[in-house]
């Protein structure tokens, strides 16, 4: 079964955080070469390889999007920070359950789309196993980073042969 829809988390998954203090960040951010976002109180540090994997699922007819508990105002800024923004469909961000943001995000697709996909052919992947496991409660399949994927070269490996095989 092919995936035609790849659902990313993004702290700890598509980038790392550095917080010097435990109160939630906010911009603005400054860039530090091609990867590193900085502001007062934190670093992100966006995945290398996070760019050529959006590129590959893009050339290979699927769809990104972004189940992610983080602010969407915060978020946004660090996409379009990264460059990587429009890369995304219909990303939800909050407190969401991952499985539910999943369905929703599904049902976006298909209204202003016209494509219909099943849970079955969407691919999560998280950092978290409570995350995946809501994800796998809908019908996805799902990849914890970290564990299954070690890192974003992995699931490069992972996108192209599901291309080739769908």
């Amino acid at each position: 079964m092919g995936y035609r829809l790849f659902v990313f988390d993004l702290d700890e998954t598509l980038w790392c955080e550095d917080l010097e203090e435990a109160c939630p960040y906010h911009g603005p951010f400054q860039m530090k070469g091609h990867h590193l976002a900085t502001c007062a109180t934190a670093s992100v540090r966006l995945r290398r390889g996070t760019r050529q994997l959006m590129r590959s699922i893009h050339n290979c007819g699927g769809i990104c999007s972004l189940a992610c508990r983080g602010d969407a105002e915060v978020c946004g800024e660090l996409l379009d920070a990264f460059g990587i923004r429009d890369h995304f469909f219909y990303p939800r961000y909050g407190l969401m359950e991952k499985g539910e943001a999943i369905l929703e995000v599904l049902k976006e697709i298909e209204e202003c789309l016209g494509v219909e996909i099943r849970p079955d052919e969407v691919l999560f992947v998280d950092d978290a196993p409570a995350n995946t496991k809501e994800a796998r409660r809908i019908g996805a399949a799902t990849l914890l980073y970290g564990r299954d994927v070690r890192n974003l070269g992995e699931l490069q490996t992972l996108v192209t042969m599901n291309c080739k095989t769908a």
